[in-house]
């Protein structure tokens, strides 16, 4: 899980893991993808919006 703050033009201005995966390399991945996000509201209005993004890895062998 990553705790994601948005801007006004729907980036992301700030990502901390809200919580780990117990692995490092994962947890910097999970990070990193959700600074890609970019959101859009009903009304426009994101500036300042917290939302906790759930990640999920699936992982094969």
């Amino acid at each position: 899980m990553v705790d994601l703050v948005i801007g006004a033009q729907g980036q992301v201005a700030q990502a901390s893991l809200h919580s780990s995966t117990g692995y490092d390399d994962l947890d910097r991945t999970a990070l990193a993808a959700a600074r890609n996000v970019h959101c859009t509201a009903e009304g426009g209005v994101t500036d300042g919006t917290k939302v906790t993004l759930p990640v999920i890895f699936h992982l094969k062998g």
